[in-house]
């Protein structure tokens, strides 16, 4: 049973080893090309307008998906949505979220209401995603540092994926 699951991965592996991989290195964008697209991962909140004391890693992220769908954690809630984006201009809308009560303290009603009102993104050179609000500027890095630049595989084309079941 084990046997046909373990080639399976097999092979996906090493199909993604041979595609070309996704880099964006701000150095290898030319002066006035279009902003690169959020890659797929997910971000984790490093730096809030207003708030000096460090922001424990992992407590607020943010996941753009290929699909255009948006997965956000607000330090105790869960939050989802849309977003649209292509060189530099942004739009997220939130559509729903739990309504856990979280500590006092929390940024996660301001930091969920500046995602929903963000207007464009960059990143700075040490591949820092910025993204812009009426609140400021918020800071991200990948919440997966490993496999965010250099070692991240192209996606996969649809008939790659094995099947459920």
């Amino acid at each position: 049973m084990r046997s046909p699951l373990i080639l399976m991965v097999a092979v996906l592996l090493a199909t993604a080893s041979v595609l070309p991989t996704y880099s964006a290195r701000a150095q290898d964008i030319p002066p006035g090309a279009p902003a690169p697209a959020i890659p797929p991962i997910p971000w984790q909140l490093t730096a809030f307008p207003g708030v000096d004391a460090s922001i424990e890693p992992g407590r607020y992220t943010v996941h753009f998906l290929p699909d255009e769908t948006v997965n956000i954690r607000a330090d105790c809630n869960w939050v989802a949505g849309f977003w649209s984006g292509a060189n530099g201009a942004l739009d997220v809308t939130v559509t729903m979220t739990t309504v856990a009560e979280c500590p006092s303290g929390s940024l996660e009603e301001p930091f969920v209401q500046a995602l929903d009102e963000a207007t464009s993104y960059t990143f700075a050179d040490d591949m820092t995603l910025i993204i812009t609000s009426p609140a400021g500027e918020m800071r991200f890095t990948p919440a997966m540092p490993a496999m965010a630049w250099e070692t991240m595989p192209a996606l996969l084309p649809d008939s790659a994926v094995p099947e459920a079941g």
